[in-house]
């Protein structure tokens, strides 16, 4: 009976054997062919990179860069021009310098002259006609008007790039080139001129080519699409007739103590293999010229043997059951008490912390300094991505299982966003209603800082409502008062018309005529005085701005008011500064400004009383101070004062429009000035500040 067993066992390894040579024999069958295959696709690589924009496109800059850095040229600035590329045009700088070691060129004049050339050439010798000895060579000439032309004198793909390289050549053209959008405005301020009169021989050997490709584009091994295939199919018929030769009693096989390895190594040891021959299938084919050796034999026999292991090992799963399988052959199974039972600790820790963090998450202030919020979560999902991308092939069923569970926590957050947000939708539209006296008295969480945004918001609506009704009233104020005073001198011209009319005694007439002519100048004043207001107002009004002596103006105001001043008997104690003051104001305006005040003043002060005005200057501003005693009680609310049609004599009886202190307002905010009436008892005060 061990005879036969033994007979059994050796008939099992040599068909084991013979399955895993068999196959790594057919693979390297087909090396000559893959070898070929790959020769191909690295071939196209080669011309899709050597015709490709970015590689010729460095060509035509060159060209630039070289032109610039001219320092025959008298109009050339290399110094500036180098800083301008490391300042605002650091990319093409580093293109530059990573592809002028490997490139041979020379420069000509437009007399042939050579004005520049490589420093370090290669040992061919470079011109027009004798490009040969180079791998790739291309003359791009410019002409006076820096028009471009191109001619590839040696490549193996002259039309492709020739047509490519006009392509580039147009852009470079354009106002606004397409490598250059980040610093057009700086272009066009002559930095970066276009060459002119100026012919450029460009040639690369074969070695600086391929040296230059290796370094700054991928040129690798491709194991070809059919071998991968290949390999695969190979692989799941090999793992296929290792699940299979068990079945067969006459092999006794598959119980052997070597397919009974733990599953957490056999699979590390699988997906690793995986990794290293499907990375290395184009180095294989490529390091003998598609000859397969003895290493390559060791290599495929190696694969082939770990694919065969695999699934014996695998097949287990179906002979013991899922339950006893894990139990038995994995390195946890024996452990799994002790797991469970830290697992369990785990998901209750896990869990604590999963919604103090959700907590966390749903008061965030965003008013405050978010970094810490923000770290506090990247390093939480930073960990959690770490340890399961470390669990190799059970990271990705880690990786669900987190993405599960970060679903359902997304998902409570988001149905708790959206509560909070229908409670703050609710109390937005009730305002929109006009409700301006809604309350939230939920907990808003992220939201909650829109609670008192909210009041705020109420609040002005409210304010806002209370100036509409207050414009509501002073317009329906201003059609009367503006009735009233447009009313009162046209009636006395109407009614003196009459009269002059049937008047026969001349004295009379001319009483008359003076009347009329006192009532129509009224008239025309209020006129002139609603338009200068509404213009104000609408801010249709051109300022001609010019250096202004404020007092030296103030004081001219006041000299030609001198008349009324004494006819109300007012004494002017005035404090100016020792030096001039000069502001970039509107004289007529401002004039108009000390104007209005000193009337109002001339018109409303107590007789026989003292008015101060006191002028200083605060650094680039100046503020004017007058007060006077009020010949009347000042029993109106003084911000309503520079209104329109709003006097302090609420009779209406004075002469005037009732918009002085309104146009001097004005005038002032038009000049980014400020203007303030206050009041204190009987005394009136007005400051005015001008200057920024």
């Amino acid at each position: 009976m061990d005879t036969k067993l033994k007979n059994r066992h050796k008939l099992a390894i040599v068909l084991i054997l013979l399955t895993i040579m068999t196959a790594s024999l057919s693979v390297m069958t087909q090396y000559h062919q893959w070898y070929q295959e790959e020769n191909k696709a690295i071939e196209q690589d080669r011309r899709e990179e050597l015709t490709s924009e970015d590689f010729l496109e460095q060509f035509i800059e060159a060209s630039y860069i070289l032109y610039n850095t001219e320092s025959t040229r008298e109009e050339a600035d290399p110094d500036g021009f180098n800083e301008f590329l490391e300042g605002y045009m650091s990319d093409v700088k580093e293109e530059f310098d990573s592809f002028y070691p490997y490139l041979d060129y020379q420069v000509k004049d437009e007399d042939g002259k050579v004005v520049a050339k490589s420093k370090v050439e290669s040992k061919q010798s470079l011109s027009e006609k004798n490009m040969d000895a180079f791998a790739l060579g291309m003359v791009i000439t410019y002409d006076e008007n820096g028009m471009p032309s191109v001619k590839i004198e040696k490549s193996d793909y002259q039309a492709e790039q020739i047509t490519e390289l006009r392509e580039v050549l147009n852009r470079f053209q354009e106002d606004n080139p397409e490598w250059d959008d980040d610093y057009y405005e700086t272009n066009t301020q002559g930095m970066f001129q276009t060459p002119k009169d100026r012919t450029y021989i460009f040639a690369m050997t074969e070695e600086n080519l391929q040296t230059y490709f290796e370094h700054y584009f991928y040129v690798g091994t491709h194991a070809p699409e059919s071998a991968n295939n290949f390999i695969v199919i190979l692989m799941i018929i090999v793992a296929a007739l290792a699940m299979l030769y068990p079945v067969f009693p006459s092999l006794k096989t598959g119980e052997e103590k070597i397919f009974h390895a733990p599953l957490e190594a056999v699979v590390i040891i699988f997906w690793i293999m995986l990794a290293v021959i499907f990375n290395h299938c184009g180095w294989l084919f490529q390091r003998n010229n598609g000859i397969a050796d003895f290493f390559d034999f060791t290599v495929w026999i190696l694969v082939f043997a770990i694919v065969y292991w695999t699934a014996s090992c695998v097949r287990h799963i179906y002979t013991m059951g899922i339950r006893r399988y894990l139990k038995e052959e994995t390195l946890t199974g024996s452990s799994w008490k002790y797991i469970r039972q830290i697992w369990q600790l785990l998901m209750t820790k896990g869990k604590n912390g999963l919604q103090k963090c959700y907590h966390s998450l749903t008061d965030i202030d965003f008013r405050e300094k978010s970094n810490k919020t923000i770290l506090k979560i990247v390093g939480v999902n930073f960990l959690i991505l770490a340890i399961t991308c470390s669990l190799w092939f059970f990271g990705i069923m880690a990786l669900v299982v987190y993405s599960v569970v970060l679903f359902l926590i997304l998902r409570k957050y988001y149905s708790d966003l959206q509560e909070k947000y229908a409670v703050l939708l609710k109390a937005t539209g009730e305002i929109a209603k006009g409700n301006l006296d809604v309350v939230i008295t939920e907990d808003l969480g992220v939201f909650q800082p829109f609670k008192p945004e909210i009041e705020k918001i109420q609040n002005g609506f409210k304010k806002a409502v209370d100036e509409e009704v207050k414009s509501q009233r002073m317009k329906t104020e201003l059609i009367t008062n503006v009735s009233h005073d447009l009313k009162t001198p046209l009636t006395a011209i109407i009614t003196y018309v009459d009269l002059l009319k049937n008047e026969k005694d001349e004295e009379k007439k001319k009483e008359y005529i003076d009347v009329l002519e006192r009532k129509s100048l009224r008239l025309k004043v209020l006129i002139e005085d609603l338009f200068e207001i509404s213009k104000a107002s609408s801010k249709n009004v051109t300022l001609n701005i010019i250096d202004v002596d404020v007092v030296n103006l103030f004081k001219q105001v006041k000299f030609e008011l001198e008349d009324k001043i004494k006819a109300a008997n007012l004494e002017f104690r005035c404090t100016y500064p020792e030096e001039k003051v000069i502001l970039p104001l509107d004289s007529q305006k401002t004039y108009r400004i000390f104007e209005n005040l000193l009337v109002n003043i001339v018109k409303y002060a107590m007789p026989h009383t003292r008015v101060y005005v006191e002028i200083t200057k605060e650094k680039e501003k100046v503020r004017i101070r007058m007060k006077n005693v009020s010949a009347t009680e000042l029993n109106f609310n003084p911000e309503e004062l520079t209104e329109r049609f709003v006097r302090g004599d609420t009779a209406r009886n004075t002469e005037g429009s009732g918009l002085g202190l309104a146009i001097a307002k004005s005038f002032t905010e038009l000049q980014k000035g400020k203007l303030k009436i206050e009041t204190e008892a009987d005394l009136f005060k007005v400051e005015v500040q001008l200057g920024t």
